[in-house]
């Protein structure tokens, strides 16, 4: 992980601070990982589960870094120790947002995170203001700092995602940004590893609103959160009406529709946009890679690349948006494990597999917790196993019919993406 700061002056003042060390020398960007140091970087030596930076502070400095931070080894001009990276880069970070004169939004939940925020991202450019962005994966307690970092203090607009692995994430987080505009997409069982219950996790994603100034949730969320400033929105999307001439968008994803009701309602509260406005500025958005965007391949089959992450909600949203499909071929879902699911996972893929009976024709499953998905119960015509990728790709490239829609949803790691490319590759 690395980003230039745009404004190296502030920021080197912000950590000189910090340090309680005047430098005299800029720090003009910040990398986690010794082998993409640049020259001007600060590095930071943070100490994971796998590694401890420490070890990299030497060769960081070699390789250009004018200083680091580490939480053990030895002291120098340029190698400063700490009791803990995160937690003096989140205090930098803290001090910055007090400092920024504009306005904050602060996205989280358990799907649609990214979506939203590149939504609000567009409408917000489109419309003449200046925002900055969240990119990738930079949603962590390191990933959003440096994110910021990499802004310019006069912007308009900050729009950054919130992601959490454990509890506690999302108060650090909130606490350090202070949202000026709260948005909670959605809660569902993931990622129960880290939170135990899925009581845990609700109060972990709604710890955002107790920093913010308002904040947007929708009624699907059985969560009782009482307070006048975070409204609740009707989980109803029927009144809802979006322009005829956004039906390629919104008709076959209902999740899509979810989340852009939420981001209308946030937008009006921040920009009092209209709501034909509103369709008029997102007819043009592109969805994420991974996240639903639909190719349409020869002979008119459509492949909708899902492959960004998977939870047991997400993923049967996922396969009611594939049956909602009216067309001529049949409707094929390729599975990957769900990870992170702690003590139930064989259960809740299990699930899955009840949820798709008479809903598709061919289940394509990958991954050893994925084959829990297959049962002679289900109502699925044909069901199969596949212990690769590659093995996967061809018999996918060898069964594909004209007419046919194609769903690839798993957890990240599992790289359906990969199945993506070969598809793509195959039918150039």
């Amino acid at each position: 992980m690395r980003v230039d700061i745009q404004q190296p002056e502030l920021f080197t003042a912000y950590f000189s601070n910090e340090i309680d060390c005047q430098i005299d020398y800029l720090i003009s960007g910040i990398s986690t990982d010794s082998r993409d140091v640049k020259e001007g970087d600060l590095f930071l030596g943070i100490k994971g589960e796998h590694f401890d930076g420490s070890n990299f502070v030497n060769q960081a400095i070699a390789d250009g870094a004018v200083c680091s931070l580490a939480e053990s080894g030895a002291k120098s001009d340029n190698v400063f120790i700490v009791d803990n990276v995160t937690s003096l880069i989140g205090k930098i970070c803290a001090r910055w947002m007090d400092d920024f004169e504009g306005y904050t939004i602060g996205i989280t939940g358990t799907n649609g995170k990214t979506t939203s925020k590149d939504m609000i991202y567009h409408i917000l450019s489109k419309s003449g203001y200046r925002a900055c962005k969240t990119e990738g994966n930079f949603n962590t307690s390191i990933g959003v700092p440096l994110s910021i970092f990499s802004f310019s203090d006069s912007a308009d607009y900050y729009v950054l995602e919130l992601g959490a692995n454990q509890a506690g994430d999302i108060k650090h987080l909130s606490s350090m940004i202070k949202p000026n505009c709260a948005i909670v997409t959605n809660i569902s069982d993931a990622h129960l590893d880290g939170f135990g219950s899925f009581d845990n996790i609700i109060k972990e994603k709604t710890s955002i609103f107790d920093y913010s100034d308002i904040g947007f949730y929708r009624s699907q969320i059985n969560i009782d959160y009482s307070n006048p400033k975070v409204k609740l929105l009707s989980d109803s999307l029927e009144n809802f009406h979006y322009p005829e001439r956004l039906n390629s968008m919104f008709d076959k994803n209902r999740v899509l529709l979810a989340n852009a009701f939420t981001v209308y309602h946030a937008c009006n509260a921040i920009m009092d946009i209209s709501i034909d406005d509103f369709f008029t500025l997102i007819e043009d958005f592109s969805l994420p890679k991974g996240r639903g965007r639909v190719h349409l391949l020869n002979n008119n089959i459509k492949m909708i690349d899902d492959t960004y992450n998977a939870n047991p909600e997400s993923v049967k949203a996922a396969i009611d948006n594939l049956a909602k499909y009216d067309n001529e071929g049949r409707k094929i879902f390729v599975f990957g494990d769900m990870k992170e699911l702690g003590s139930d996972q064989i259960r809740f893929h299990k699930e899955i597999g009840n949820y798709c009976s008479e809903k598709i024709d061919i289940i394509m499953c990958y991954g050893d917790l994925a084959k829990n998905t297959i049962n002679r119960s289900n109502k699925i015509p044909i069901q199969l196993h596949f212990d690769t990728k590659k093995s996967l790709s061809k018999e996918l490239c060898n069964a594909m019919q004209a007419n046919d829609v194609i769903l690839l949803k798993g957890s990240r790691s599992m790289k359906l993406d990969l199945i993506i490319e070969d598809i793509i590759n195959y039918v150039k």
